[in-house]
């Protein structure tokens, strides 16, 4: 049910988007698009047998129920609990979602190198994760003074432009 759930979210968002919440709506269009690489990884029970057969060396270490359960936890409740604080808290928890799309992306692209072959899940995160992450990265960057990465981007910039005047020589 992910694949068709995810068509009918993504087309549904413009209906709720506004100029008030344009920051969550894109940051919830991360949640049906990973439904969309989920259905590419585990449709057919391709992932649990790749992973079985890779990690596993022939073994069950990964049965379907548990890739089930790992992904409702790991994924869908990590981004509800997320678009919460980020929402309620401080949009900054946008990052969460954000960094484990782009961080699952590069773990299928490396295996994909290392194994020199496809992995369930590769393809949507070529075409989508990486995208659409790092669109989102740049995006929630702009917005949010709460990333490391954001400050230490801009710390930088205006080092660089020499806009910074007696700059710590110590951190």
């Amino acid at each position: 049910m992910a694949l068709p759930s995810a068509v009918l979210a993504l087309c549904s968002l413009p209906i709720f988007a506004s100029a008030d919440n344009l920051s969550l709506i894109l940051l919830y269009s991360l949640l049906p698009l990973y439904m969309i690489h989920q259905y590419e990884e585990h449709a057919h029970g391709k992932f649990v047998e790749f992973f079985n057969s890779t990690i596993g060396k022939g073994r069950e270490v990964l049965t379907k129920t548990s890739a089930f359960w790992i992904n409702v936890l790991e994924v869908w409740v990590l981004f509800l609990v997320s678009f919460y604080l980020a929402k309620y808290v401080s949009i900054g928890f946008a990052f969460v979602p954000i960094y484990t799309t782009i961080l699952n992306g590069i773990t299928h692209a490396i295996a994909s190198l290392i194994l020199r072959r496809y992995n369930p899940g590769l393809y949507t995160s070529i075409l989508l994760f990486f995208p659409w992450g790092f669109f989102l990265l740049v995006y929630f960057g702009r917005i949010s003074p709460s990333s490391i990465v954001v400050y230490a981007v801009r710390r930088r910039n205006k080092l660089e432009a020499g806009s910074l005047r007696g700059a710590e020589v110590n951190p």
